[in-house]
């Protein structure tokens, strides 16, 4: 953790604080639109046929593939929002910060 934030602060020292903020919300915007229903059903797809080849190959997963899809489909809707909107969410419910 300690090392992401060196190396994120260096980030932002580099490019400034507007290009930086700009690049996270460009971050964000390209998985947001890459959330479609259709993507969404893919990545279902693909979630239970990994958990079949996983069995077949006794691979035991830390997450369950009905977690997996709530991950997915949480953020499919979280796609809908504003990426501003979340960015304030988060600055100011203190989602990230570890207690």
């Amino acid at each position: 953790m300690a090392d992401s934030t060196i190396a994120l602060k260096t980030l932002e020292r580099k490019y400034g604080d507007v290009l930086f903020r700009m690049a996270l919300a460009h971050m964000v915007d390209v998985g947001a639109r890459n959330l479609t229903d259709e993507n969404v059903e893919v990545a279902i797809v693909q979630i239970y046929g990994k958990e079949v080849a996983d069995k077949d190959n006794g691979v035991i997963s830390i997450m369950t593939p009905d977690f997996q899809i709530q991950i997915v489909r949480c953020a499919s809707e979280l796609a809908k929002f504003s990426i501003w909107d979340v960015f304030q969410y988060l600055k100011g419910n203190g989602a990230f910060i570890i207690r």
